[in-house]
């Protein structure tokens, strides 16, 4: 998730004895590995020997088989309907009243993206800069430096909602097609992302985050043409860099007064860790809408729930192999208001999650990528407005280019819509 910090807050002090970032990663994935070797083994014997698995009740055969295997007897669906299922999911309106719904739609996702994120950067930035008070000494306050235990129990509460949520409405849920497994690329792209963006917070300032995510739905392009095949024309190129160029012009002019920083060596670690993110996340926005758009489509609550349980179960035996599982426990047990921002900020990556699904679900990892952009860029200016830095004119020109490039976007695929049946 994106965070929320202030244009001249410094980057978070590294504790003295803190493990380097690509000690830390390699220590992360070898406790991946334990779990996705095993997994890959069984897998590879339940597809090998898939008709002993096939069991006309519910059992851990079957169980096994849908984890390896999947339902495809269910993806036989006749052409007619995928094609009418398919104009239903359509997000280009086609009326001026498809219109209205869309945009307020719209609105509606962008509105619940920006309520939740700001929440969670607000306590993301609590959490990892500022002290805790010990409760047995309140006079100390000592730093929380395990990123992958946030991450862990963001995790944690999305399972626990999005299980509340398929149990509710179990009877409207379509059949899970693809394997479960399937999931589990997701939930290792989205851990190893997250990580990456908490990680970032200790070696780059707020200004160089914001440039790097600038970038983002250009690289949500390129990985979807990888990814998911998808062929974007030169416009909707141009038009993406175009979103990048103005993004960037816009936070460098805004941030150009209060940057300054020598180029070092943990500035040169933040931005591998930002590169890092946004591949992976771009990854993460475009296998989600591979999955999204099989048929019978799955639910954004059956994704909720296997992202996170495939997450939760990869950032526990990563906590448990390296030992600070329990550390960080009793961290938040002798530190006065810890936990409470935890879950804090745990239910607030939840609830951001069932908006950010809809998003996807709804519109793609395009715009996804052009909201969380606009996102970036909001925050300058409310951060602006806050601290009464003036905004510069090249900033001003960047703002209007980017949201100028999204319409000159949308009304030529709006305009080419209404073209289509003219020339049928």
């Amino acid at each position: 998730m994106d965070s929320i910090r202030t244009i001249d807050s410094p980057a978070r002090d590294k504790p003295p004895d803190e493990l380097i970032w690509p000690l830390r990663l390699f220590l992360i994935l070898l406790g991946y590995s334990t779990v996705a070797v095993p997994a890959a083994l069984l897998i590879c014997y339940v597809r090998r020997n898939k008709h002993a698995f096939e069991t006309p009740y519910f059992s851990v055969r079957q169980l096994l088989r849908s984890f390896a295997v999947g339902n495809q007897e269910y993806q036989l669906i006749p052409a007619g309907e995928k094609e009418s299922a398919r104009k239903d999911t359509d997000p280009i309106p086609k009326t001026r009243a498809q219109c209205i719904h869309t945009a307020i739609l719209l609105l509606f996702f962008f509105s619940g993206i920006q309520v939740t994120l700001v929440a969670m950067g607000v306590l993301q930035e609590r959490i990892i800069t500022r002290g805790y008070r010990r409760t047995d000494k309140p006079e100390v306050e000592e730093k929380f430096g395990e990123t992958q235990f946030l991450i862990f129990c963001n995790r944690i509460v999305a399972l626990v909602l999005s299980l509340l949520i398929l149990a509710k409405d179990w009877t409207k849920q379509p059949p899970h097609v693809p394997p479960l497994y399937v999931h589990s690329y997701t939930s290792f792209s989205n851990t190893i992302s997250s990580w990456c963006q908490y990680e970032a917070l200790k070696y780059v300032s707020f200004p160089t985050q914001t440039i790097c995510k600038a970038s983002k739905v250009v690289v949500t392009m390129l990985m979807g043409r990888i990814v998911r095949g998808q062929r974007y024309s030169w416009f909707e190129y141009g038009c993406g860099c175009t979103i990048a160029f103005g993004a960037s012009l816009f936070l460098l002019s805004s941030s150009s007064k209060h940057s300054g920083s020598a180029i070092t060596y943990t500035s040169f670690s933040g931005m591998i860790l930002m590169a890092g993110y946004l591949l992976f996340d771009a990854f993460t926005l475009n296998w989600q809408k591979a999955l999204f758009d099989t048929k019978p489509k799955v639910s954004k609550y059956q994704m909720m729930f296997g992202v996170n349980f495939f997450s939760a179960i990869f950032c526990a035996v990563s906590l448990i192999e390296q030992g600070t599982l329990w550390s960080s426990l009793r961290f938040g047990a002798v530190h006065t208001d810890f936990s409470r921002d935890v879950f804090l900020l745990s239910l607030s990556g939840a609830i951001g999650q069932i908006f950010i699904y809809s998003t996807i679900e709804r519109f793609g990892p395009i715009v996804f990528a052009v909201i969380m952009t606009i996102r970036q860029m909001l925050s300058i200016v409310l951060s602006t407005i806050m601290y009464g830095h003036e905004l510069t004119f090249w900033a001003a020109i960047g703002f209007l280019i980017v949201f100028l490039a999204i319409f000159v976007d949308i009304h030529k695929k709006y305009s080419d819509k209404k073209r289509v049946p003219q020339r049928s």
